[in-house]
């Protein structure tokens, strides 16, 4: 009897936490990315203008690329993209990473 009733109880517990209203998190999600563009264009503009913005730049578009993933990441047609934005956002804290240490030098 008790172990029906936690194992109702387990179950509600996990209801609850798919009760999240979806279409709210991924509209959550677009203004995320769209944000974190805006701050890449603010940055790229700097960027363009003084060349201490360029670390900053790549990081955030690096962000805004992760941001792109993680929105389609659930998209079965998308998968090849999401793997090839993931790869190049890497890539691109690679390349500033490599790029600080040789300004430091």
């Amino acid at each position: 009897m008790k172990k029906e009733k936690k194992e109702v109880k387990k179950n509600s517990k996990e209801e609850k936490v798919k009760l999240v209203d979806i279409d709210k998190f991924n509209k959550i999600e677009l203004i995320v990315s769209s944000i974190v563009g805006i701050i890449f264009l603010v940055l790229l503009f700097f960027a363009i203008t003084n060349e201490v913005f360029i670390p900053a730049a790549l990081i955030c578009f690096a962000l805004f690329l992760f941001c792109i993933c993680y929105y389609y990441i659930e998209d079965q047609s998308k998968q090849k993209m999401v793997y090839v934005l993931f790869g190049l956002g890497v890539l691109l804290i690679i390349i500033e990473v490599v790029f600080t240490l040789v300004k430091i030098n």
